[in-house]
């Protein structure tokens, strides 16, 4: 297991396939599925590229990247491999590259679940696919240690985002208060629609977060509704929800540009560099401890 302290705090990323628990609906198990069912069909990834005399099975690389035996410099081989594969716009490159990645994103979930426990497991593990996607457009193949580069850079952006559901729930909150005063019968519906005929949301915004927030609909079977991802769905509500919060709270860092600049990385150096002039140049560790 490769472990990386963040602020005082250990971040396990497993350096081998631990994750039984990929199942039900969050993001992750979809995103584990959708990998073992690529596992089945003919695709391979060109193995000469990193010392191979022939072309892998999708195990076979699996395999090679959880094997002890194989050199940090070699799984950055492979790795610069899947995600220029999956830039070329290779639907099916993406799917393996999350698919690869699982482990540690799975361990990652849990570790801000254990630090934000209201907010929902699977709102987490949809927030944290969503952030590997973002991270897998802008890490730097040409850097050692991609892939922890890549975890790095999830690890903001849902840290970035849990605050993010501080936030947003602060608002939801704020519109239970107001609408308790609300002269008509009072009830946060109300609120969301004033909301909307003061143009700070629009009406298919205000049923998203009615059906999440208060009715508790998963993220699951809201998508499923709309006949879009998860992912999506967990974009669409912040984006909504940091509008609302915004004009209920006053706090101008709730705006949509700040959103979006929470997305990009916090590091001077880079969008995947490890935020600290002095990780930059951080090697991936076979498993064990990752120095830093």
């Amino acid at each position: 297991m490769t472990a990386v302290v963040v602020a005082g705090k250990a971040i396990n990323f497993p350096a081998t396939t631990e994750v039984n628990e990929m199942t039900g609906n969050t993001a992750l198990a979809s995103a584990s599925r959708e990998f073992d069912s690529l596992v089945a069909l003919p695709v391979l990834l060109g193995g000469r590229s990193f010392g191979e005399d022939r072309d892998l099975r999708l195990d076979e690389v699996k395999e090679l990247l959880l094997s002890r035996a194989t050199s940090p410099a070699i799984r950055d081989l492979i790795w610069r491999e899947i995600v220029n594969n999956a830039r070329s716009g290779d639907g099916i490159w993406t799917t393996v590259a999350l698919g690869m990645a699982v482990p540690g994103l799975a361990n990652l979930a849990k570790q801000f679940a254990r630090d934000y426990v209201d907010t929902s497991y699977e709102d987490l593990c949809a927030e944290v696919v969503t952030a590997f996607l973002e991270a897998l457009r802008t890490v730097d193949v040409d850097r050692p240690a991609i892939l922890t580069r890549a975890y790095w850079s999830t690890y903001r952006a849902v840290r970035r985002s849990a605050y993010a559901e501080v936030l947003a729930a602060r608002a939801v909150a704020a519109a239970a208060t107001e609408a308790r005063v609300v002269p008509d019968g009072g009830h946060p519906d109300l609120v969301l629609i004033r909301l909307v005929g003061e143009s700070v949301i629009t009406d298919a915004e205000a049923s998203l977060i009615s059906a999440v927030r208060l009715d508790r609909r998963s993220l699951g079977d809201v998508a499923e509704l709309l006949g879009i991802s998860t992912n999506a769905v967990l974009l669409r509500l912040r984006k909504a929800e940091m509008r609302v919060a915004a004009h209920l709270t006053g706090t101008a860092a709730c705006s949509r540009k700040a959103f979006k600049q929470g997305r990009k990385s916090e590091a001077v150096g880079g969008p995947d560099s490890f935020g600290a002039p002095d990780r930059t140049s951080v090697v991936e560790e076979p498993p064990g401890i990752l120095a830093a």
